[in-house]
């Protein structure tokens, strides 16, 4: 019983980081069309929502990301260019 229990547990969490991955790649199209068509308020959204997926230091930089949205959109689609892959990658791993 205690095998089956713990294999129900493994099949979850599988479960549960898969979703999550599908939900990073969805976010991160998400950001490319946001910058695509000059959304920089959907960019904003992107990162918000990406920065409570990842670890330090990604999380700080995908809220400087969002901030950089209200302020320095040229900065923001440079900043969201250089980050996007490192979430996609470390999310994949």
């Amino acid at each position: 019983m205690a095998s089956l229990l713990h294999q129900l547990r493994v099949v979850a969490h599988t479960q549960i980081c898969d979703t999550n991955r599908d939900e990073i790649g969805r976010l991160c199209v998400g950001g490319d069309w946001a910058c695509a068509n000059g959304d920089l308020g959907g960019l904003r959204w992107v990162a918000q929502q990406l920065a409570s997926y990842v670890p330090e230091p990604l999380h700080c930089e995908l809220a400087a990301l969002s901030e950089c949205c209200a302020s320095d959109p040229d900065r923001a689609v440079e900043l969201w260019n250089r980050l996007k892959n490192r979430v996609y990658a470390e999310t994949r791993a």
